[in-house]
């Protein structure tokens, strides 16, 4: 009886997986230019049972500091097979113009309920993806990224100095044909530093990388020496 019970609680579990991440985003990211009114992006249920769907946006620290944006509409009920445009508008809060500034918007989806459900295990799931505001008339494009990044050692530590304006969230980071994990986001005008544990690199050391580009793709292979 009770691995019967284990296994429903499995099933249900499971199920409401499914079902809960077929309410989805039509990006993976949010680039906010300035320049623009506002930005907007799609929510989906490709279910046949309506949700309830909160958005908010938040600083990027671990308060979840109120950021100057507002989502519109902020609390809305989408039903099954339906999709609705999310309007993001900024307030005008002063923030950088030499660099972006990083955000997280925030689209949780909450099934709905019956009577008949009081015995269903119902899961609320929050969808949180990056949004960057990006100031016009920045000092470098996006697409030259690369030439912006130097990669050095010191102390026996790898440096990695993002001198662009934009934020780098790395694909992939290949050295000596070992993929490093480690590389994750990168912020315009800052630097990482990770070690080595006794990887020796030749003078002719290279590093291959990629990025995640505005689009939510990989860029093309980057192979740059390490200095």
């Amino acid at each position: 009886m009770l691995r019967k019970r284990y296994l429903t609680l499995l099933a249900l579990l499971f199920g409401s997986c499914l079902s809960h991440a077929s309410v989805t985003l039509s990006n993976t990211r949010v680039v906010y230019n300035a320049d623009k009114k506002e930005s907007n992006i799609n929510v989906r249920n490709n279910t046949d049972s309506p949700f309830l769907v909160q958005s908010w946006v938040q600083g990027n620290d671990s308060q979840g500091t109120k950021a100057p944006f507002i989502v519109t509409p902020p609390l809305f009920r989408l039903d099954g097979g339906k999709a609705n445009a999310l309007r993001i508008i900024y307030n005008g809060t002063a923030l950088p113009r030499d660099r972006e500034s990083l955000f997280w918007l925030n689209v949780k989806s909450i099934p709905s309920s019956s009577r008949e459900d009081v015995n269903k295990l119902q899961i609320a799931v929050n969808t949180r993806i990056k949004l960057f505001y990006r100031p016009a008339n920045l000092a470098d494009e996006p697409g030259e990224i690369s030439k912006n990044v130097q990669w050095s050692v010191e102390n026996n530590k790898l440096i990695v100095r993002n001198n662009s304006s934009y934020h780098i969230s790395f694909a992939e980071v290949t050295i000596n044909n070992k993929k490093w994990s480690e590389f994750d986001l990168l912020a315009p005008k800052s630097s990482k530093a990770f070690t080595l544990n006794n990887i020796l690199l030749t003078n002719n050391a290279s590093v291959h990388w990629k990025y995640i580009n505005d689009y939510g793709g990989n860029s093309q292979l980057i192979t740059q020496k390490i200095e």
